[in-house]
Order: structure tokens, then sequence, then C-alpha cells
């Protein structure tokens, strides 16, 4: 399996299905699950990629105005 299953993928597997199953868990508390922990990973990236742009933007200094191009 080269890629990644998507939450829909994953939450409709069979073998995932009865493992659920045998662990009690609700129908549809995986996906929840899935979804939660996406939602999270999203923000953190983007918090990421925030945190970058602002050190890269910190470290850029303008000694005079620039003149913009008419």
């Amino acid at each position: 399996m080269g890629e990644d299953m998507t939450i829909h993928e994953a939450a409709a597997d069979p073998l995932i299905g009865q493992v659920l199953k045998a662990d009690g868990v609700p129908p549809g508390a995986f996906a929840q699950l899935l979804q939660s922990a996406a939602r999270l990973r999203a923000a953190e990236l983007e918090r990421a990629v925030s945190i970058d742009i602002d050190a890269v933007s910190s470290d850029v200094t303008v000694d005079r105005p620039v003149k913009l191009p008419d």
C-alpha cells in the first residue's frame, strides 16, 4: 500500500470496522476522531508556516524607503 487512506476509506474499511467493533467503538466515532486529528494537524501546519514566514520577514531590514514602480 503506497498511499495513506482517506478518512472515508479508513472508516469504511472492513478490517478496521471489525477491530472497532471488537473494541466496542461506536460507529462514526473513529471517523470523528480522525477528522479531529486532521483539523488539529492542519492548524499545527498553518502555525508552523506562519512562524517560518515571520522568522524570514523579521530578518529582512530596509535601510531606506523602497520606491515601487508606477
